[in-house]
């Protein structure tokens, strides 16, 4: 085996559709690249093969597993091209002494935009008509104005901190809850921090930005479903594991809850999942990151967290 002391591989495909900015941050260090030709998730073989002789690995999504990290003996920086490591076996990484970095903070306006379209959708029954007309149904269903009305956002941190600028933007009240409120951010913007039961019992719409951990999984409990506004409506951008499916169903379908949307992260549960027999629920997949600026951010900021670490540059984005 030939050690190549400046490979540099990249695995997200996604990666290419930043442009060529990213790579020649890296070419111009002196670093060879190479990227995922496949267009797929690679194998854990192929990803092994990949990184022999590599000192730094940009990965997307695919796990990064204790055989990979084994094996890859050359490697020291693993850098995310996300804002989370649950794909990275971390125990290994620090095993082996090899830097992670991720790029927070490069997605929160993206799923902000996409909370409020989803809001707006749900309020006006975009979808619903727009389904109606292709089927060559006449439909006029009475939606609402949203000025006016209460928004309560459970997690007020990066993404639900920009949902908030964006929902007193146009005239809703605004209600938060933390557990570690930013008072500052809250006089700022003219926005009150709530209990959680609080919010639910007084929301009109109801959005959920928890960061996912022990202590948020099943957040929207059956009884805090029970808790919301009678014909709230529920927008949740972060990932189903927050909820309670069974319990939001069940008030989707007597209609104690108006609608529903969600941001999907994987391709199941919602092929042949319960919800697509109701007309209250919009759907979109993993839509919340997917902007072209977006990846722009990604591409750069995990160019930039590798060649810092490989450089021995402190980084703000290092996994502890």
């Amino acid at each position: 085996m030939t050690t190549l002391a400046n490979r540099i591989v990249i695995l997200p495909a996604l990666f290419t559709e930043a442009g060529d900015k990213p790579i020649q941050v890296l070419q111009a260090a002196g670093y060879e690249i190479v990227q995922n030709s496949l267009r797929r998730d690679l194998s854990e073989d192929e990803i092994v093969a990949l990184l022999d002789g590599a000192i730094a690995l940009i990965a997307g999504e695919e796990p990064i597993s204790r055989r990979i990290i084994e094996q890859a003996r050359d490697l020291k920086v693993i850098s995310k091209f996300g804002v989370s490591v649950d794909s990275i076996d971390m125990d290994m990484a620090r095993e082996r002494g090899i830097v992670v970095t991720f790029t927070p903070g490069v997605h929160q306006i993206s799923v902000a935009e996409l909370t409020i379209a989803l809001m707006l959708g749900l309020a006006r029954n975009v979808p619903r008509m727009d389904l109606d007309i292709r089927r060559q149904k006449w439909t006029q269903p009475t939606g609402i104005e949203v000025m006016g009305k209460t928004l309560g956002i459970i997690g007020v941190g990066r993404c639900g901190k920009e949902v908030a600028k964006r929902a007193v933007a146009i005239g809703m009240n605004v209600q938060g809850f933390d557990h570690r409120p930013d008072e500052k951010f809250a006089e700022q913007h003219g926005i009150e921090y709530v209990l959680a039961n609080q919010l639910l019992k007084e929301s009109d719409f109801v959005t959920i930005h928890l960061n996912l951990g022990p202590d948020t999984v099943g957040f929207l409990t059956r009884e805090r479903v029970h808790r919301m506004k009678p014909g709230a409506f529920l927008i949740n951008a972060s990932s189903l594991e927050f909820i309670d499916e069974d319990a939001v169903y069940e008030a989707l379908k007597a209609k104690r809850i108006r609608g529903v949307a969600f941001d999907i992260h994987t391709p199941e549960p919602p092929l042949g999942h319960l919800f697509l027999e109701l007309d209250n629920v919009i759907m979109t997949a993993r839509a919340g990151s997917r902007t072209e600026e977006t990846v722009q951010r990604q591409a750069q900021m995990s160019a930039e967290n590798a060649l810092a670490a490989l450089q021995g540059k402190a980084t703000h984005s290092v996994v502890a």
